[in-house]
């Protein structure tokens, strides 16, 4: 089998990354399937049917065809990130899909993940098609897939797509797709342009102030888009981060292209001293997720975790909905307690769903058809927010001018986000929010993880450290187990391999990435000593 595919080594579109593999690293693509799972598909370049290459991209391409096979007249619009091989894997989608008589819509240029979910919503086609890897490391791409409302497919649907595509059997023995130009059409005029109204209509206007800002795109999609919105709001106060603007699938300048990690703003605080800047902002590779740091008086630092940001844009969507009765908002099951007490305390529902944005999405569909409940927020704590609802995935590009507006006003009050901050920690209590991620690479990570996994799920600990497990809420086996009532409960849910254990202080959950080797340990609690704690929590769970 590995002969065969590297006879069409040079065919790949991979060669340059396969033949700088280890070896190990080179037979793993031939140990395993790429599977398109409930987050889409993101892996590795490389030969073999674990790994993306030309052929097993027309796979995925194919199976969507047969996936679309009994809807009438059907369309996709295609969209790609300044990844390597995004654009030439969404021509091989298009060409594939424009054989088979599909309306295809695709852009000369790059695009971003929510301008995907817009267009899709705007042009009403059957489908959307993002190419992207967020923010893993250079030699990933990835494929996710939207449903005609925008949002990612359903579990339900992935699993129907799923099977279409394994049903196809050995990648290499699909027919190259030859382009059919009649099908494939340019992203019409104006989408933007509608995109940015919709923007401007939910933000309103920034009011003048002497806030300063720096913006890095890290090196993806976030510009030129950034400063052409901002142009829309007059708002001029702000610097780009010009290493970091440019399109650079590398990731030259940083280790990691994730506004998750403090690094990538080192270059953001260079230029924020240098012009005086109060306020950081980065996007992901896709412009889906936004970071926020903040320049204090002093010229101290502070980054926000996806919590804080979370907790401020639903505090300061609180204030602006003053007027609206029954009000809520939606977060995922492994988002902050702090959130869930700023809602509880300005009588907000909060709604609790699966980590993906998906879940929030249909969550918000469901929300639309009862005209007794008023979306306003919704996050996650991985850094993925929404205000607005005309897209149904999270918008870093619809943030970008809220936060700044949110930053100007209080800038007015001679006042900063870490004080607003500060103002809903005294309100509401302490409520602290780690993360911490560990990476299993290969086969037998895979299988690594898995055994922590049956592990907790089967040996569930009734104490860790001086706090008490109140509850387990197990999502793969849909029950929520009260240890002191020994009550066990159903969870309304779909299943997911995620554990939660609940304290009187909060929470920890553990869960596998559907995306990358890692598995994840979610600490949110209000506690003395927190620091402390939440690595003994690590420790504990993890056997260090």
């Amino acid at each position: 089998m590995r002969e065969r595919w590297e006879e069409q080594l040079s065919e790949s579109l991979v060669e340059k990354f396969y033949l700088t593999q280890t070896e190990d690293e080179k037979q793993e693509g031939f140990q395993y399937e790429l599977k398109f799972g409930t987050a889409g598909i993101r892996g590795k370049f490389g030969l073999g049917e674990g790994r993306l290459n030309k052929f097993t991209v027309q796979k995925i391409a194919l199976g969507i065809v047969h996936y679309l096979q009994h809807e009438q007249n059907p369309s996709i619009v295609i969209h790609f990130d300044t990844r390597h091989l995004s654009q030439e894997f969404a021509l091989i989608f298009a060409n594939t899909f424009s054989q088979f008589n599909i309306k295809t819509y695709l852009p000369n240029t790059y695009k971003t993940t929510p301008e995907l979910s817009f267009a899709v919503r705007n042009l009403q086609t059957s489908l959307g098609i993002m190419i992207t890897a967020s923010h893993n490391p250079p030699n990933y791409n990835g494929i996710k897939v939207y449903g005609a409302d925008g949002a990612q497919l359903s579990v339900t649907e992935s699993e129907v797509l799923s099977h279409e595509i394994e049903k196809l059997g050995n990648p290499l023995n699909i027919q190259t797709a030859s382009k059919q130009s009649l099908y494939i059409q340019e992203l019409p005029e104006g989408i933007q342009d509608q995109y940015f109204e919709q923007i401007k209509a939910s933000v309103g206007q920034i009011p003048k102030s002497d806030l300063r800002v720096t913006f890095s795109s890290l090196h993806g999609t976030s510009v030129p888009i950034t400063p052409q919105l901002l142009e829309k709001f007059n708002f001029k106060n702000y610097v780009l981060v010009k290493e970091q603007c440019v399109v650079d699938p590398d990731f030259s300048s940083v280790k990691s292209a994730n506004p998750e990690d403090h690094e990538a703003f080192n270059l953001s605080i260079d230029y924020a001293h240098h012009y005086d800047a109060h306020l950081m902002i980065a996007t992901d590779p896709d412009a889906d997720r936004i970071g926020i740091a903040i320049r204090d008086r002093d010229h101290t630092i502070t980054y926000l975790n996806g919590n804080e940001i979370g907790a401020l844009l639903l505090n300061y969507q609180i204030k602006k909905t003053r007027h609206v009765s029954n009000r809520v908002a939606i977060q995922s099951i492994v988002t902050s307690i702090l959130s869930d007490k700023l809602a509880e305390r300005n009588n907000i529902k909060m709604y609790h769903v699966l980590t993906g944005f998906k879940f929030i999405a249909e969550k918000i569909k469901q929300i639309n058809t009862n005209p007794e409940e008023n979306f306003i927020f919704a996050f996650e704590e991985s850094y993925g927010y929404l205000a607005a609802d005309f897209v149904r995935d999270k918008d870093a590009i619809q943030i970008i001018p809220l936060i700044i507006k949110y930053a100007s006003e209080l800038q007015l009050e001679n006042k900063t986000l870490r004080d607003e901050l500060n103002d809903i920690y005294a309100t509401v209590g302490q409520c602290q929010d780690k993360l911490f991620s560990h990476t299993f690479d290969g086969v037998e990570g895979k299988a690594h993880i898995q055994n922590i996994m049956t592990k907790y799920r089967n040996n569930t600990p009734t104490k860790i450290g001086n706090l008490e497990v109140l509850k387990v809420e197990d999502y793969q086996n849909q029950q929520s187990h009260d240890l002191q009532s020994n009550r066990k409960t159903p969870i309304d849910l779909p299943k997911a391999d995620v554990i939660k254990l609940i304290f009187n202080e909060g929470f920890i959950a553990l869960r596998p990435s559907g995306t990358e080797p890692k598995i994840k340990l979610y600490v949110s609690l209000e506690t003395e000593d927190f620091e402390n704690v939440s690595e003994e929590m690590n420790q504990f769970i993890f056997n260090k």
